[in-house]
């Protein structure tokens, strides 16, 4: 089954939990479709650099940011 991509207007954030860890990522729209079909979420501290990902672990100010700016641009 073909699908089709997202678009960068199809939502604002793409949300990623992982329920072993109790963990969520808050990826804005723009990082979440540059990961295309696939997301490997590793959580190890044995990594030599720090993934991209982990700047959107439990970044929840990103939704809030965003809000802010919607609600003083009405």
């Amino acid at each position: 089954m073909l699908r089709d991509r997202y678009e960068i207007n199809d939502f604002d954030f793409g949300l990623v939990y992982l329920p072993d860890l109790d963990l969520f990522y808050v990826f804005p729209v723009a990082v979440f479709i540059r990961y295309a079909s696939e997301i490997h979420m590793v959580e190890a501290d044995k990594r030599q650099r720090k993934p991209e990902s982990a700047n959107y672990r439990d970044a929840w100010e990103l939704i809030l940011q965003w809000a802010a700016q919607k609600e003083t641009f009405v």
